[in-house]
């Protein structure tokens, strides 16, 4: 049998399972959630300062957040804000595979309900 604690430090690394376990218990699996948020904060920032850099790393924690975002709907309030600046203020200069996977995951909150169409 897998040590819990020992389980606990691969989750980071592993989205998927992470994704899972969330869904499933967002309150046990919260400080976990947090580090990847954090993290997904700071990619964001060096996608700023290099928009035309492919990150395949921040597509795969891109669509982790919005496939968990019904779990935590107050630390993520502004997080479609965030991708609809992201696209605003970037489009022309993001890669194009980190572009597709933002509009992706503006559309999963969409088709969820998470935010509203806008024209």
């Amino acid at each position: 049998m897998v040590d819990s604690s020992r389980q606990r430090n691969r989750l980071p690394s592993n989205l998927p399972q992470l994704q899972n376990l969330i869904k499933r218990d967002p309150i046990a699996y919260r400080d976990e959630f947090m580090q990847q948020y954090q993290h997904y904060q700071s990619l964001l920032e060096l996608l700023i300062h290099s928009p035309a850099q492919d990150s395949p790393h921040f597509s795969e924690i891109l669509m982790f957040i919005g496939q968990v975002m019904r779990c935590y709907p107050e630390e993520l309030s502004s997080y479609p804000e965030q991708l609809k600046q992201l696209l605003q203020t970037h489009s022309s200069l993001l890669h194009p595979d980190v572009r597709i996977t933002l509009c992706r995951v503006l559309i999963l909150l969409r088709n969820k309900g998470m935010i509203e169409p806008s024209l």
